[in-house]
């Protein structure tokens, strides 16, 4: 099993988003969201805490038809990313505030799902974080429902809900070769910028498919673009990453960020500005040649 060396994480408290002045669609909207959000992240801790009751002695071998198996039921659900890549204890959290999961297993199935282009684009006003929930939402109870068709097959499998999570997702993203960290510390993926999130699966199964890395080349782009630096409401983005002695790379003023994040039920506006959002990969990647 593994255990994190000590990460710490950031706590996300749904009852901290401001909807009381939310009216008319958008409001409608949140009150059908927002419940299924909390239903998915229990139906999630229910999950985990019935699968660590007993924990496997020995790990799972499974075959090549299996893992095919995997990414068409997960195309089923509505997932449009899948990756996989071996768990990294250097990037599990000391504390999942959300979950409570303490522990993984081996190996990890990395999920995503896209954000609505027209809602993210009226950032920071409520459509885009309403759609910011629903995803929550939605990614959340495909991850659940991909979670339990493991387990149907015989395996051992650990479900991790979008909203927060044991792990950091968009870098387990990369090591499953999905795409590469913005300057906002968000995936970027050639097939939709910045604009998904990410849920995973931990499973007690190996060899993992061979992951296939995405040529993806946005570093010095993101060098010299700078917009959602420039962009931000909340001055919560820094221009130059910090690096920490574990390896880890800090992107964003966490304490700025949450407020905003909060005031404005998911803001987005660094999704909304990334030209990989605005006008896609292959557009941002062929005007600079």
């Amino acid at each position: 099993m593994k255990k994190s060396k000590g990460l710490k994480s950031r706590l996300i408290e749904l009852t901290k988003f401001d909807i009381k002045g939310i009216e008319g669609p958008s409001s409608e909207d949140l009150k059908r969201i927002i419940p299924k959000v909390f239903n998915t992240v229990r139906k999630a801790i229910s999950t985990y805490k019935k699968e660590i009751d007993d924990l496997p002695e020995t790990v799972q071998s499974a075959s090549q038809e299996f893992w095919e198996e995997i990414v068409m039921q997960a195309k089923k659900l509505g997932i449009d990313l899948v990756g996989f890549a071996p768990i990294d204890e250097d990037l599990m959290f000391e504390n999942d505030h959300v979950g409570g999961i303490e522990v993984l297993y081996e190996n990890a199935i990395v999920l995503g799902m896209e954000m609505d282009y027209e809602a993210i684009d009226t950032a920071p006003e409520p459509p885009a974080g309403v759609e910011s929930l629903n995803i929550y939402a939605e990614l959340g109870e495909a991850t659940n429902k991909l979670t339990k068709f493991i387990r149907s097959k015989g395996y051992r499998a650990i479900g991790c809900h979008p909203l927060g999570g044991p792990i950091l997702y968009p870098a387990m993203a990369v090591k499953a070769g999905l795409g590469k960290i913005g300057k906002q510390g968000l995936l970027i993926t050639k097939k939709f910028g910045p604009r998904q999130r990410l849920s995973l699966i931990a499973v007690n199964i190996t060899p993992l498919p061979e992951i296939v890395q995405e040529t993806i080349d946005i570093e010095q782009y993101c060098k010299k673009c700078n917009r959602c630096v420039n962009l931000c409401p909340a001055s919560a983005i820094y221009k130059e990453p910090i690096a920490k002695e574990n390896g880890i790379v800090t992107r964003i003023d966490g304490d700025k960020c949450i407020e905003y994040f909060y005031e404005t039920m998911g803001c987005s506006v660094c999704i909304k500005e990334c030209p990989f959002h605005k006008i896609g990969y292959k557009a941002q990647f062929y005007s600079r040649l």
